[in-house]
């Protein structure tokens, strides 16, 4: 078992008019991440002392919009801007998916 600090940050290029973010599994609708704050020009999410079962947290991205839309979420760990961002396309049928090492 893990526990950090998480942070999401959301950004959308073009056309993006709905999108949603999934912490771990995007099969069960309460993993959903709500209740997004605005900041200049991003959404952002913060949960402090987030718990894993395992080493691995894996986040989801899902958007829809007109060709072209992009969203683009940015992961903190314990304060840390995370490498790989995780990136979603409206025009992709199935969710995005990163995964990123805890520890």
């Amino acid at each position: 078992m893990q526990t950090f600090d998480l942070e999401l940050r959301v950004k959308t290029f073009g056309s993006v008019i709905t999108w949603e973010i999934f912490l771990e599994d995007v099969t069960d609708r309460n993993r959903r991440v709500k209740d997004w704050l605005q900041a200049d020009g991003f959404r952002y999410k913060k949960l402090p002392s987030y718990t894993i079962q395992d080493d691995v947290l894996t986040v989801f991205a899902g958007s829809q919009g007109i060709v072209g839309g992009t969203l683009t979420c940015e992961v903190l760990i314990n304060n840390i801007s995370q490498p790989e961002k995780l990136i979603s396309k409206v025009e992709e049928t199935e969710y995005a998916k990163v995964n990123y090492q805890i520890g």
